[in-house]
């Protein structure tokens, strides 16, 4: 029992990391108490201040760099300061990254979905799809919904907990801090509308870049529940033709593996726009939206298992050494 306790001390960080990672499976704050909601909404006020039409798009570009910085760095400072007080530091990193990731709370909104898709009540669908995704929901068929669903799955998760367990597994909890403050400010000012043109400019850029090897990783976990060498050439080929590569690949990558087709034709505001075609096969069905999100959470327990085995390696490895001297 003494060394089992000994253990887990010396694994500190790797335990109360992986306690966070599932318990955010299960449970997440209300969207009032998260802090993340307050940045939300001060990067919408800042907005309003600085994206006039009467500023230039330097202007724009500039103030975008300043509001990231004034967010994120008194933010830093603020919990730099709470590791000094709190009695045990590894207490903090638990809270923060608890309140970083984001699963729980999006897998609820895709199963709402889920189920009024199969109640046939497609305007409720619609409704909930839209807080998810900038496209416009209400135009969109059976089959449209059913596209637009598994694409903001693994776009939103993908990005809101797999790269949050990137950043903070390669940069630690100010690096997670970091990319979160980005995400939700290319998030609040989407360059898919409009308006934001100019002030998401440099924002989408650096989403992009911290996104990109998120992407690449996921695209090969995707494959490993398809043909992982035979469609490579495929999945490169429609992921150029993509208007993200990264985020192509990785779309490709899951859409043949499930053997369905995304992508197409979309509307932002009224704008259409039409994308490559992803994947091969037939249209997804209801039945599909459920087994992607499978998909997904097996991916999520895959990475979980591969950090474990990374950590602990070098144990088994002095194991087995000593096994044989003896």
């Amino acid at each position: 029992m003494q060394y089992f306790i000994e253990f887990i001390k010396q694994n500190s960080d790797y335990f109360s990391f992986l306690s966070v990672a599932l318990f955010s499976f299960i449970i997440s704050l209300p969207k009032d108490l998260n802090p993340l909601s307050a940045v939300e909404l001060m990067f919408k006020q800042i907005a309003k201040k600085v994206n006039l039409d009467d500023r230039s798009d330097s202007y724009k570009r500039l103030a975008s760099i300043l509001s990231i910085c004034l967010i994120y760095l008194p933010s830093i400072l603020i919990v730099s300061q709470l590791y000094n007080v709190v009695y045990q530091s590894i207490f903090l990193d638990m809270l923060l990254l608890f309140l970083l990731l984001s699963w729980h709370d999006k897998k609820i909104t895709y199963l709402n979905v889920i189920d009024a898709l199969k109640r046939n009540h497609l305007a409720q669908a619609k409704f909930r799809l839209a807080s998810l995704t900038q496209r416009e929901t209400k135009p969109l068929s059976l089959m449209g919904i059913n596209k637009a669903t598994i694409e903001s799955m693994v776009m939103q998760l993908s990005a809101s907990w797999f790269a949050v367990v990137f950043w903070y597994l390669l940069t630690g909890v100010y690096g997670a801090m970091f990319y979160r403050t980005v995400q939700i400010c290319a998030q609040q000012w989407n360059s898919k509308q409009l308006e934001f043109t100019s002030l998401s400019d440099i924002p989408s850029i650096v989403y992009s870049i911290m996104l990109f090897p998120v992407h690449l990783i996921l695209s090969f976990t995707f494959a490993l529940y398809d043909k992982p060498l035979e469609n490579i050439p495929n999945k490169f080929k429609q992921s150029l033709h993509w208007h993200h590569f990264s985020s192509g690949l990785m779309l490709s990558s899951f859409a043949l593996s499930m053997q369905i087709e995304l992508g197409g034709v979309r509307l932002y505001q009224r704008q259409k726009v039409t994308y490559a075609t992803l994947g091969s096969g037939r249209t997804p069905d209801v039945g599909k939206i459920t087994q992607s999100l499978q998909r997904l959470s097996l991916s999520a327990w895959f990475w979980l298992i591969c950090i474990t085995g990374y950590t602990f390696f070098p144990l088994l490895l002095e194991f087995i050494t000593l096994h044989n001297h003896y």
